[in-house]
């Protein structure tokens, strides 16, 4: 399967312009369906244009915007209940690396979204 990450401002768009057999993703997703979260999208909200895939972990949200693996095994939970499919970005920073803990690291991000 092929599928083209968008940012949400562009998911219609890119939903219109490429092919069928293309799916989209959103970049993120917030862990709930209701509330006031400004500036979150809910996965209804990426399903309502037409995409049917999420990224989620990706290092810069780890990194940049400090989400946990426990916030984004949240997410991931969401977003499956609520028939999005998720692509989990997992890996180590290179500190991580050369401290030899990758597998640690590893393991301790794919334990909340298994």
């Amino acid at each position: 399967e092929v599928v083209c990450g968008a940012p949400s401002i562009y998911l219609d768009f890119s939903r219109q312009k490429l092919d069928a057999k293309i799916a989209v993703a959103a970049q993120n997703c917030y862990k709930v369906s209701k509330g006031a979260f400004t500036g979150e999208i809910s996965p209804a909200m990426i399903k309502d244009v037409g995409a049917t895939w999420v990224i989620l972990g990706h290092s810069e949200r780890r990194h940049v915007f400090g989400e946990s693996d426990e916030l984004i095994g949240q997410k991931v939970a969401h977003a499956q209940s609520e028939g999005l499919g998720v692509i989990a970005c997992i890996g180590e920073k290179l500190d991580q690396r050369e401290a030899g803990i990758t597998e640690k690291v590893v393991f301790e991000q794919t334990k909340v979204i298994a």
